[in-house]
Order: C-alpha cells, then structure tokens, then sequence
C-alpha cells in the first residue's frame, strides 16, 4: 500500500507516523520477497512496538481535544492492533522466524492501513483544524 494525501488527518505530527507506517511495511515486504526477511523480521517487529508507543497515544489525545466522534472507535481499533501485535511477538520468541507468519505480520499492518487509517484516522481531518 502507498500513501495519498487522501489520507490526511490534518495533524501533521500524525500524518508523518503514517507516513512512517507505510513506508515500514512497503520496506519490509520487500525484504520478503528478496529473501532478506529472516535477518530483519525481529527488528521490524521492535519497530512496530516502538511506532506504537510514540503514536497510539499521541492520537488519542488529538482525537480527544478535537472532540472526534470516531475516538472511541479509534482507541478500541489501536487496542486489537496492539494485541495482535503481542502475539505475532510472543509467536516469534517462541519459534523465531517463520516465512508464512512474516507475511501475515505484513498483511496484518497493509490491512491497518487500509481499515484503520483510512477509514477512522481521516475521520480526525474536519475536527483538527484548531491544532
């Protein structure tokens, strides 16, 4: 998946962590498919951690000053990210790495991508222009 300008929340801050976002991903599918997947999958795991903690909550307050009607929505959307992300770590400390679990960790984020930012993230954009 790219990034469009269609998907502009109108807080700059949060359009760079998705912008970030789909570059992780885009970077990381190629790394599988030219076969280097196995040296980068535990950092790309550690950097979706780190993503997480420096926008979920950043987000959340934004969503909450700008009084966004998809904040609930939006907080209960990065908490099922955040639980499936635990298990595709706990999965890797367990057996290490996996081809077909590395796909599904990056079909997991392009589908984010595609339901979460969006599609509740854009929703932010009428309400952020205060900010």
């Amino acid at each position: 998946m790219k990034w469009s300008e269609e998907y502009v929340t109108g807080i700059k801050r949060i359009d760079d962590h998705h912008k970030a976002l789909f570059e992780m991903s885009e970077v990381f599918r190629d790394a599988l498919s030219e076969r280097r997947g196995e040296r980068v999958y535990g950092l790309f795991l550690k950097s979706l951690r780190a993503y997480a903690c420096a926008h979920i909550g950043f987000e959340e307050g934004c969503m909450e000053r700008c009084q966004c009607p998809a904040a609930q929505q939006n907080t209960q959307a990065h908490t099922k990210f955040l639980q499936g992300l635990s298990l595709f770590e706990e999965r890797y400390t367990m057996v290490g790495f996996e081809r077909a679990g590395a796909y599904r960790v990056v079909d997991f984020v392009d589908q984010w991508l595609a339901d979460h930012i969006c599609r509740i993230d854009t929703q932010l954009k009428p309400y952020a222009q205060g900010l």
